[in-house]
């Protein structure tokens, strides 16, 4: 059964434009990179309305749970998971399995 995977990210006041780009960049690369990877898509909020400051997103659609756990430890997403770290004051994550 496939999961849902959606992170919701707030960034810092001072992360930069060119942080923001190559976060996006590096985390479309980890469709082809992690194996059980369906889709991902990530941007920026279309609009800041009821957000409540969250200002960027990923959707991601894996193959099954037991492909998460494997998306979770694999270095594309261990790198992205810094790249985040030095740009996001908070983020938020939920899965959904249907």
């Amino acid at each position: 059964m496939p999961v849902y995977r959606v992170v919701l990210f707030r960034m810092k006041g001072d992360a930069t434009e060119e942080q923001k780009l190559l976060f996006i960049r590096d985390a479309k690369k980890l469709r082809e990179e992690i194996p059980g990877v369906l889709s991902l898509e990530v941007g920026p909020a279309l609009d800041m309305h009821r957000t409540k400051g969250y200002d960027m997103g990923i959707v991601l659609q894996l193959e099954t749970a037991a492909h998460l756990e494997k998306f979770a430890s694999h270095p594309g997403h261990v790198r992205l998971h810094y790249m985040r770290e030095a740009m996001c004051e908070d983020s938020l994550a939920f899965n959904l399995e249907y």
